[in-house]
């Protein structure tokens, strides 16, 4: 049975506020748009390509790149250039720019369902999988799929910054875009090393900081910090002081994106989510939520759930057995009350960003959003 704060919030999310349907209506506005560039660059692509093998991943390459998903980043970065006053008449290189942090979130999600053995992603199935059931017949490779999958990143790698290459932007917001972006896929690399290094760990201690750093390096950096940060810069609004005032709004922001997913991870739709809520304690994911809970069990207790939750193959039976302690510790109503914090600091903080009226609002819609545990 889940917690009533939950199912608050999931209420919450099916009956948005007026300000979560501000972001919304923000992003049925430009997610198409995003969308629509991605599309033409691969079909460029696609015609251009100078073998049919080519021709087929990137066709492939495409298919996965533009299945349904939140478009979160690239609508952050878009939020923040129109809010910090970016030139209406550069709105459309700027979605262009924008796609490029898409096309970089498929590269990570490709090494991710690798890293993790996922099979499902988006609501598809990983891309991995695509490219063995494509290239299977072939070779006696067995791993040909995750071989090619992995290099394939590596093409969408190369096409973000492409698009980037292309994209008409001239001067200091060239240079100080780059290295915000060299910044943003390194600091998540390695929050992805720390994520692999506290994945299926051995053990589970008290006072273990592990599942926030990776929080914040793989999430509250990547999603909002860094994407606003590259909006402020588009715009020539960048300063050491704004940086600062983003700072105070952004992570807070994107810590709540990790807890949410924590929470959903544990707790959510499989069919909202893309992907099954067992994934996380099937993988041994050190989560805010796994962390929560060792830290309100007795040491006997604790030695129990630590014996069950690092189990290699764990029986449904352990699955929901895991949940149950989740909750009755007071683990996921804890969680619950750190991501309502963790939205109300953002918010408070808000009104320190330098941007107009409008895209303040966006943003503080972006906030409400996250808040309802938005998918």
């Amino acid at each position: 049975m889940r917690s009533a704060a939950l199912q608050t919030m999931k209420e919450t999310k099916q009956n948005p506020t007026p300000q979560a349907r501000l972001f919304n209506r923000f992003a049925e506005k430009y997610s198409p748009r995003i969308d629509l560039s991605i599309e033409k660059y691969f079909a460029g692509k696609k015609k251009g390509a100078e073998h049919a093998f080519m021709a087929g991943i990137w066709s492939d390459l495409a298919e996965y790149c533009l299945r349904p998903g939140k478009r979160v980043r690239p609508l952050v970065l878009i939020a923040a250039y129109r809010g910090y006053g970016g030139e209406a008449s550069s709105i459309k290189e700027t979605v262009a720019i924008a796609s490029s942090l898409e096309i970089m979130h498929s590269f990570l999600l490709i090494q991710d369902d690798i890293i993790d053995r996922s099979d499902v992603r988006r609501g598809g199935g990983a891309f991995h999988l695509l490219m063995q059931r494509r290239f299977a017949g072939l070779t006696r490779n067995s791993g040909i799929g995750s071989d090619i999958a992995l290099v394939a990143a590596d093409v969408l790698f190369c096409d973000a910054l492409q698009i980037i290459l292309d994209a008409k932007i001239t001067g200091v917001a060239r240079e100080s875009f780059l290295r915000l972006f060299a910044r943003t896929y390194e600091r998540t690399a390695w929050g992805q090393i720390l994520d692999i290094v506290n994945t299926m760990p051995l053990r589970l201690e008290a006072g273990d900081t592990a599942a926030r750093e990776i929080g914040m390096m793989k999430t509250a950096y990547y999603t909002v910090y860094y994407p606003l940060l590259m909006g402020c810069a588009l715009a020539g609004a960048d300063s050491a002081r704004e940086r600062r005032c983003i700072g105070r709004f952004a992570l807070p922001l994107g810590h709540a994106f990790q807890v949410r997913d924590d929470i959903l991870g544990v707790y959510g739709d499989k069919m909202e989510m893309g992907k099954s809520s067992d994934s996380d304690i099937i993988e041994g994911k050190k989560t805010v939520l796994v962390q929560n809970t060792v830290e309100r069990l007795d040491a006997r207790e604790r030695k129990r759930f630590e014996a069950l939750f690092t189990k290699a193959r764990k029986t449904r039976a352990d699955l929901a057995r895991i949940r149950t302690v989740m909750q009755e510790s007071g683990a996921l109503a804890a969680s619950v009350e750190m991501h309502r914090r963790l939205i109300d600091e953002a918010v408070r903080a808000a009104p320190l960003l330098g941007m107009n009226g409008e895209g303040r609002d966006v943003f503080l819609g972006l906030c409400a959003a996250i808040g309802a545990l938005m998918q």
